[in-house]
């Protein structure tokens, strides 16, 4: 009888981090919004929490890449979860004494979100040392199933509840989650051979970029997903407004619809070898997109919570797709000594987009409404898939090699 590959026990090591860690950010993810409120209603300045995310990633993200490629990767996670769990440990500190304030939050957001940045980008060029190229789909699709359950599902539900007890609590548990992950990070994760050091730090990130900017596929699909994230942080930068304001939500329902969202995602991560087996990378990145155009209308008509919370999921849903089709195929075509660097440039052009879709999006609030806000959100999702869709798919055509060395889909 013949068994479908498996995926190794250092990566279920490495998906027990990414699980554990995920649940401190979900709860978090509630509490940094919830914590605004405290502060101000102004929707410009709520958004800007999303915003104060999204800045110091514009800063670090091409850096992040050639230092992922420059040194050792397994040190560099284990550091970097060390270093996310003294900030969030102080931060909590800070709020158990009264010490926090608007700016605060903000300064902790733009640390941890820059830190997260370097992470990820690290996280990912690591990712294809741990497993073999067939498996990528598989593997990328267990850690976001994971990721998705922890954070979205379980730690917004949970982070809302925290955050109503006492104010402090999301962030000193999220703290706990970064010390736990380091120390399971640092069993997990090889030991890479990185590239050499008789070359200097901006010869090795030039180098990235031109072979970013080498392969026309490549850079159709970063532009399509940028503009994804654009119209998503049109909505999400302003979501705790819509929630609270618009359908008169308390802050821990708030917690809980962005949590019951979430299993859209949770299914959808799960669905998603499959789905890419069907449809292929080019199809399944544009029936994500239109899914997710789909969700942000009804958003801006239903007055329902549970309406809104299957609209939510929709989005989530098609995000994850996308993303998941995405990174694998970008993971299989680039050589493991540049991962890093082509994962940062990447990640520079969604990084990008979203601050500037947060900051559109509390203007718009402010001039013509949250619900207008989300209705033009869809329709400029669909005006961008109209348009770029059939580049996409032409492109692919073009790159048919590149496309059959992409990774082949195992059985779930």
């Amino acid at each position: 009888m013949h068994y479908p590959p498996r995926l190794e026990s250092r990566f279920w090591r490495v998906w027990t981090a990414a699980g554990t860690s995920s649940l401190g950010d979900g709860m978090v993810l509630v509490g940094f919004p919830l914590l605004a409120l405290n502060f101000t209603h102004n929707a410009v300045l709520i958004a800007g929490v999303a915003i104060a995310g999204a800045v110091p990633a514009l800063l670090v993200a091409l850096p992040a890449g050639t230092l992922a490629d420059r040194t050792n990767r397994r040190r560099l996670l284990v550091g970097l979860e060390l270093v996310r769990f003294s900030i969030l440990a102080a931060f909590g500190v800070a709020i158990l004494r009264g010490w926090d304030s608007l700016p605060m939050l903000y300064a902790a957001v733009f640390l941890l979100r820059g830190l997260s940045v370097v992470f990820d980008i690290t996280a990912s060029a690591t990712l294809p040392s741990i497993v073999k190229p067939r498996l990528l789909v598989k593997a990328n699709a267990n850690l976001l199933t994971v990721q998705t359950v922890a954070q979205e599902i379980a730690g917004q539900a949970l982070g809302g509840i925290l955050f109503a007890a006492t104010a402090a609590l999301p962030f000193i548990a999220d703290a706990a989650t970064f010390a736990a992950s380091a120390g399971m990070l640092n069993r997990a994760v090889p030991d890479n051979r990185s590239v050499g050091t008789n070359t200097s730090f901006g010869a090795d990130l030039r180098d990235g970029l031109r072979w970013f900017a080498r392969l026309p596929l490549l850079r159709m699909l970063t532009g399509l997903i940028a503009s994804f994230a654009f119209c998503q942080a049109l909505v999400l930068g302003v979501i705790v407004l819509y929630a609270t304001q618009d359908l008169h939500m308390t802050r821990s329902g708030f917690g809980l619809l962005l949590g019951v969202s979430a299993v859209g995602t949770a299914i959808a991560a799960v669905a998603a070898n499959q789905i890419h087996a069907r449809l292929g990378s080019g199809w399944s990145i544009i029936a994500a997109g239109l899914a997710a155009s789909a969700a942000y209308p009804v958003m801006s008509i239903t007055h329902s919570p549970v309406t809104a919370g299957g609209a939510l999921a929709l989005e989530a849903a098609g995000v994850v797709v996308g993303n998941i089709s995405a990174r694998s195929l970008r993971q299989a075509i680039v050589p493991p000594d540049l991962q890093g660097r082509v994962a940062s440039s990447y990640q520079m052009a969604v990084l990008t987009a979203i601050p500037l879709g947060s900051l559109l999006g509390g203007i718009m609030v402010g001039e013509i409404g949250v619900r207008e806000t989300f209705l033009v959100a869809g329709l400029l999702q669909v005006a961008i898939l109209a348009v770029t869709a059939p580049r996409l798919l032409a492109s692919m055509r073009r790159q048919a090699k590149v496309i059959s060395d992409a990774p082949t889909v195992a059985a779930a």
